[in-house]
């Protein structure tokens, strides 16, 4: 009986460690590359760095994930997608400005990396958006 307590014990203790191991081979090499960087450079100054990175980079998946979606479209859902994307254009530099705005009146370093966090994630959603449409021709 001691020896099934003693396993219990160990599952439930093992569990976490299966859990991160999952979340790591989920999570994307940007995302990856954006955690090594900031246990690297854990200050302010260094964290908006990787983020600024990491925003380039998925930038630039963002515009792979169109280019190669669109060349997989007819024409009638190219001419949606730029639409879309145009529209998309338009709520992002909003955001950046209202964000901009609101993150000015912010006293705190602490709000530099989220300024630049809360950019980030809005160019991620989209460029992850755009590859769950890519995935549907593979």
């Amino acid at each position: 009986m001691k020896s099934y307590y003693f396993l219990v014990v160990c599952f439930l203790f093992a569990l976490p460690v299966v859990s991160m191991a999952q979340d790591e081979a989920e999570k994307h090499p940007i995302d990856i590359a954006l955690d090594k960087c900031m246990d690297k450079n854990p200050s302010t100054q260094g964290m908006v760095g990787c983020l600024d990175e990491a925003y380039k980079k998925w930038d630039a998946e963002l515009n792979k994930n169109y280019k190669a979606l669109n060349l997989k479209l007819n024409a009638k859902q190219k001419a949606a997608l730029l639409t879309s994307q145009r529209k998309w254009i338009e709520y992002r530099d909003l955001e950046f400005k209202f964000q901009s705005e609101l993150y000015a009146t912010m006293e705190g370093t602490m709000y530099q990396p989220m300024a630049v966090d809360s950019r980030l994630e809005i160019v991620k959603k989209r460029a992850l958006d755009l590859n769950s449409y890519l995935n549907l021709f593979e």
